[in-house]
Order: structure tokens, then C-alpha cells, then sequence
């Protein structure tokens, strides 16, 4: 990705008859314009700006954060690995009671999304509670203090449980600079029950950390004294993960290698999509574009 940064001119210049100029800011702050320039997309990226361009950002009207700090955000790109489920996401956790796996219907973007589902037959004892994860391999590197937003799509489904025993939330794991964990924040819990729904989740970077990790989990809880027998009716569906510095705002962004700029921002040149030629026997796409700090 190649990345050239202006701000806006926005100087007043008054020209003296004696030949001197004088000079004054016409407003109280200047905005910063990014040039953006991205190759090597394959077709599906391209598929995906279009669509983010389109509706999220109502054809550049709306802000946003850039960049997403999460691989594989829509989940449509096949595991490279074994212990992935998904490029760039594996199952951290998987209890009996539960199914974790890709669907393509519905999705909220693409044509793929990932399910965790309660499976028929299965139980869960009185007073227990079980939790599916599926993890980003990509830990996020970070500094103490920062402020981050963490955005989904979910649809979740109450099926015939009785309400409280399906949860779903964002979780975040906090890593030190050896890699080793720290503590771990969960978000605060989805609604369920209502169809597609925007889930969000703003986190504070804790003292000593280095880096983070995005988790999605589901977990289902019995807090009665009996066991509960699922029929496999309820289930969480997530897509569009994304994750974005919010603050501080930075001198000149955060713009080494993927970092995020640190501010909202807006398109303000449409992105234009040119064809490269192959790669790897995969027809590869470029894509320029510039945003505006809102």
C-alpha cells in the first residue's frame, strides 16, 4: 500500500503596497487528505470496496476509521492452515453443546458468515456456562491508553431458549510485549432476537500492554438447577468484523505499514479499480482513492 499525505491549504494572503504580504489560517484547523494506492487485490476485495463504498459509507456521505486492523474481515477467504476455520481465524474454543463452523446464508456482506449454533441432543447441566470462541490469528500491536472500536454484523437467533441463556459479545485479550497474556475484557452483550444488528464495542488500552487479540464468543448459560436439552434452534451469526484506533489523534496519523490514521475520515475521490494482469495464476487488481479528515 502507498501512502502520500497534504493538508489543506487554507491560508488568507493580503498583499501590501509596499510589497510585503501578510498572511493568516482562514480557519481554526486545517484538514489532512490521504492519497491511497493499493495493489495486488484480488477480485473479491474489489467486490467488497464497491460494497463498502456503496452502502456503508452512502457513496462517500458517511465517516469511517481506516483502515480495518482485521484480516479476513467478511470472512469469504478459505483456511490456509489447519488450525484455521477461516483465513486469519481459528476456533479457540469449542464445547459439545455448540456448532462454529461457515455459512452462506445469511451473510451480511459477501457470500459468507461465520455460525455458532446450539447443537440438537446436546445438554448443559444446571448452574454451568459454556463458551464457543473464534479468535483473530492477527494480534493488533497497541500502546497504553489508546482507545479502540470494535464493529460487527450479528443476527442473533433465540430459537426456543428461554431468554438469558444465549449471549454473544466481542472479546478482547491483551497481550505484554513477550506475547504473554494480560488480561481480557469482554464487551458488552448482543441483543438477540432482533434480525441484523450493528454490534459495538469501544476498549482502553490497559498499562503494560503491547499488543491484542479479537475473539467473537457465544456462550450459553443455565443458571437454573436443571439440565437444559437443546433442539438446535438457537443460534449467533457474525460478520463484517472491524476493528480501528480511535484516539489520540496523532501529529501525522498512524500511517506506518496498516495503522490506522487516527481520525474519522470521509472519501473524497471515489476509489477507481484498474486491472493489473496475474499473479499465481489469480487475476490481481489495483485500486486508488483519497479520504479527508472529517
Amino acid at each position: 500500500m502507498d501512502t502520500s499525505k497534504t493538508t489543506e491549504d487554507d491560508t488568507i494572503k493580503d498583499q501590501a503596497e509596499s510589497g510585503y504580504v501578510s498572511t493568516r489560517p482562514r480557519f481554526t484547523r486545517a484538514r489532512r487528505t490521504w492519497k491511497i494506492n493499493v495493489r495486488n487485490l484480488v477480485l473479491e476485495d474489489t467486490r467488497a470496496l464497491d460494497e463498502f463504498f456503496m452502502s456503508t459509507t452512502g457513496r462517500g456521505g458517511n465517516s469511517f476509521l481506516y483502515p480495518n486492523l482485521l484480516p479476513n474481515w467478511s470472512f469469504e477467504f478459505p483456511a490456509l492452515t489447519a488450525s484455521d476455520l477461516v483465513s486469519g481465524w481459528a476456533i479457540s474454543s469449542a464445547p459439545a453443546q455448540e456448532f462454529i463452523g461457515i455459512v452462506t446464508t445469511p451473510a451480511a456482506n459477501g457470500s459468507q458468515a461465520i455460525r455458532f449454533g446450539t447443537l440438537a441432543a446436546k445438554t448443559i447441566a444446571a448452574n454451568t456456562t459454556v463458551t464457543g470462541a473464534l479468535t483473530c490469528d492477527q494480534a493488533v500491536s497497541c500502546t497504553p491508553g489508546e482507545v479502540y472500536v470494535f464493529t460487527a454484523a450479528l443476527d442473533a437467533i433465540q430459537g426456543t431458549l428461554a431468554a438469558g441463556v444465549l449471549g454473544a459479545q466481542v472479546s478482547i485479550s491483551f497481550l505484554n510485549a513477550s506475547g504473554g497474556a494480560l488480561s481480557t475484557v469482554n464487551g458488552t452483550a448482543a441483543t438477540i432476537g432482533v434480525g441484523w444488528q450493528t454490534y459495538g464495542y469501544q476498549f482502553t488500552v490497559p498499562a503494560n500492554a503491547a499488543s491484542f487479540r479479537v475473539g467473537l464468543t457465544v456462550t450459553l448459560t443455565n443458571s437454573t438447577a436443571s439440565v437444559i436439552m437443546f433442539d438446535g434452534s438457537a443460534s449467533v451469526t457474525w460478520d463484517e468484523a472491524a476493528c480501528a484506533l480511535l484516539t489520540p489523534l496523532t501529529p501525522y496519523g498512524r500511517m506506518a505499514g496498516t495503522q490506522p490514521l487516527g481520525c474519522l475520515v470521509r472519501f473524497t475521490k471515489l476509489p477507481e479499480v484498474s486491472d493489473i494482469g496475474w499473479g499465481n495464476g489469480v487475476k490481481r487488481y489495483g485500486v486508488n482513492f483519497e479520504l479527508t479528515e472529517v
